[in-house]
């Protein structure tokens, strides 16, 4: 039986219930966040705490038990007996439940704060030959730097990338590549490595900040600097980064061919950093 967190209390999920009157619900008015465990800790909760309270100040939703984040999910993880599985634990906190209104609550209503924890296999996982995703403009808000749980977009555009054979949606503004419906998108140019720079218009990945720390330690160059899609074809190596992703080698986007078509030295050598690093993490 599944164990999930509801507003304080620790209840099998079939118990759980959240009001019709639910903002969230109502208006997708809330914020999420998803952390990993590695059969022994997480990684980078600190990143994971301190973009969740990100969120909730860019959309002013005040919970002031947020620093309580990392123990809920602990506990999530002993109740259901998870210690030794690979596990993502996903919070969501909404506005809270008030008669429908486009104004705010006034005064103010409590929070809806809802977590799950549940094993999973990484999507990583056999990806090691690499993946091929597909390009689109970007018809999202323009405030994806905000983890929102308004991601109907998001789902579309990976709907459409699954049904056509590919595995991850890749948007473009303007010419330039932002991010994926549910990652960050890096790519190898003359041995520089370039990703958009953080912004309005791509979520400030945990996975694409540790990602970066972990090509400048080696000694990589690094270029937080959007790739131009008609500079495609000239790109010697692409990368998605997420959570359950981590890195994962990218070989071709649409039609287009990255490289010689596989993993290029410089993604293998930040991928396998990467699995060192989250080794370490297991018991």
């Amino acid at each position: 039986m599944e164990t999930g967190y509801i507003n304080g209390a620790y209840l099998p999920r079939e118990d759980i219930k959240i009001s019709p009157d639910d903002r969230g619900f109502l208006f997708a008015d809330g914020i999420y966040e998803v952390v990993r465990w590695y059969e022994g800790e997480f990684f980078d909760m600190e990143g994971h705490l301190q973009r969740l309270k990100r969120s909730l100040r860019e959309l002013e939703i005040s919970w002031p038990e947020a620093d309580s984040f990392p123990a809920i999910c602990r506990k999530l993880i002993s109740v259901n007996g998870l210690e030794k599985s690979p596990v993502l634990v996903y919070i969501q906190v909404t506005r809270g439940a008030a008669m429908r209104t486009h104004t705010f609550p006034s005064p103010a209503v409590p929070p809806t704060v809802y977590a799950f924890a549940r094993s999973f296999v990484p999507e990583s996982s056999g990806k090691e030959n690499g993946i091929t995703v597909m390009l689109r403009d970007d018809f999202r808000w323009s405030r994806c730097d905000i983890k929102s749980v308004a991601l109907l977009a998001n789902t579309i555009s990976f709907e459409e990338a699954t049904r056509k054979g590919f595995s991850e949606c890749i948007y473009t503004r303007n010419g330039k590549i932002t991010e994926g419906s549910h990652s960050n998108i890096f790519f190898v140019k003359n041995n520089i490595l370039l990703t958009h720079p953080e912004s309005e218009y791509v979520l400030s990945g945990i996975t694409r900040k540790n990602a970066l720390a972990i090509a400048r330690n080696l000694g990589i160059a690094v270029k937080e600097e959007a790739m131009d899609e008609k500079d495609l074809a000239r790109t010697d190596e692409a990368f998605i980064t997420n959570t359950s992703a981590e890195v994962t080698p990218v070989v071709a986007v649409g039609t287009i061919k990255i490289g010689d078509g596989k993993p290029g030295p410089v993604t293998c050598r930040i991928r396998e950093s990467f699995t060192a690093l989250t080794a370490r993490l297991k018991h």
